[in-house]
């Protein structure tokens, strides 16, 4: 017979497993029943995964271990009956804050932690030259016990098609994971690399991958859904229906075409020059003209073509390095940095925060779809009631799962880089 921490109860339902702390004297316990909430943050654009522990506790834990920031956490937390996508791993304990005694024997505090390879990072520098493939340097840096972050978890590498030199001096590890995302280029030439850790493990991947990627990993929706109903009238819960609904959406900042254009999504100008030949290389990028060499969320640009814009709104003033190392040609990104900086720029045009039901599976860099109805009266005779400017596919850029032991509840950010609809056509 199925035990009921193997049922799935209700959408958001979850299990915490393991909230193991470790002393650094060696001393561990479980303190499951004294966490009374759970936070874990991950962002696309940040590469480690971090979050918070609420504890009420009446056993005088921070005495015990005692806790003074020196602590590794070990966390399994799982949706039941979900085979894969547990959150689990091991995490840095760095900090306590917001205690606060709430009785005789009773107080509550915030544990924040991080993952275990940030504390290599920020206890590595690399005075090293590096010459090769991006993604053959990432991945030395990613995994290389000596110079490394020293990565144990899965790590996603996306090959990259250019060759580059450089010398790091005595950056950490992130440090030359950011100039190797600015300096890379994917088999299609897009200049698109992040450097994140998820659920997955560690990624060096383009936008142009995730935006290619053909699998979504739930479809979304915000209507008036309540329960289906059985042939006697009474209601009937469906669980992969609630999973779908949109308990709350919001749209921070809709559009601003005065950050698009100071950011260079729509088009810039580059004066590159190189102080030994005293060259000066002028380079003009217009989105539009770039657009159908891409990957995209959709299929549409987030702008008509009769935007107004000149390439003087965004004007680069770049280096460039002619044979700093032997064959070596020009080692800076002039080339494409234009077209990075639009392609970034688009991830903040257009974004959502949902909150949803929570699954653990949920992690950044997964493809979403969602699907919204007009706020407009609907007639019967209506047949398009989708809004197509805020509906489509959208990847997860940032995900905090909320998880106490009754429950679990995911708030999204969801960034799309492309339309649904074509806003040069008229209605």
């Amino acid at each position: 017979m199925t035990s009921t921490a193997e049922k799935l109860r209700f959408a958001g339902d979850v299990n915490i497993e393991k909230v193991v702390v470790t002393s650094v004297n060696g001393f561990y316990q479980n303190i499951a029943n004294q966490v009374i909430g759970i936070q874990i943050f991950e962002d696309i654009f940040s590469p480690f995964i971090t979050g918070t522990l609420i504890v009420k506790d009446s056993l005088d834990l921070a005495n015990v271990f005692p806790l003074t920031g020196e602590e590794y956490l070990s966390l399994k937390i799982v949706t039941p009956t979900l085979k894969q996508g547990a959150i689990e791993g091991e995490f840095y304990i760095f900090k306590m804050t917001n205690r606060e005694i709430t009785g005789d024997r009773a107080v509550n505090y915030e544990l924040h932690f991080i993952s275990q390879d940030s504390v290599v990072d920020m206890n590595k520098r690399i005075s090293k030259k590096f010459k090769g493939k991006p993604s053959e340097i990432a991945k030395t840096i990613i995994t290389d016990a000596d110079i490394g972050l020293q990565v144990k978890r899965p790590v996603n590498i996306e090959e990259t098609s250019n060759q580059i030199s450089y010398i790091s001096n005595f950056w950490n590890p992130v440090r030359n994971m950011t100039y190797l995302c600015d300096h890379a280029l994917n088999e299609k030439e897009s200049p698109s690399y992040l450097f994140f850790e998820n659920r997955a493990g560690f990624n060096f991947v383009s936008l142009d991958a995730l935006y290619n990627n053909k699998d979504y990993i739930e479809y979304f929706t915000y209507d008036n859904y309540v329960r289906d109903k059985t042939p006697d009238g009474k209601s009937a819960k469906d669980i992969v229906q609630d999973y779908k609904r949109i308990r709350r959406l919001a749209v921070p900042v809709a559009y601003d075409y005065m950050d698009r254009l100071e950011g260079g999504m729509l088009g810039s100008k580059q004066y590159s020059f190189d102080i030994i030949s005293k060259n000066v290389d002028i380079k003009e990028y217009d989105m539009f003209k770039d657009f159908d060499k891409n990957n995209h969320t959709n299929i549409h640009p987030l702008a008509s073509n009769k935007s107004i814009f000149r390439y003087n709104s965004k004007i680069i003033n770049r280096q460039r390095h002619w044979d700093n190392f032997t064959d070596g040609g020009d080692s800076s990104n002039s080339k494409f940095l234009q077209k990075r900086m639009s392609i970034m720029k688009a991830t903040d045009a257009a974004k959502i925060e949902i909150t949803v039901p929570g699954r653990t599976q949920y992690t950044v860099g997964q493809k979403v779809l969602v699907e919204l109805n007009k706020m407009e009266p609907v007639e019967k005779k209506d047949t398009d009631i989708l809004d197509a400017m805020l509906s489509g596919a959208y990847i997860i850029g940032a995900v905090n799962h909320f998880i106490t032991r009754e429950s679990h509840e995911c708030v999204m950010e969801l960034f799309k880089d492309s339309l649904l609809k074509d806003i040069n056509k008229a209605k």
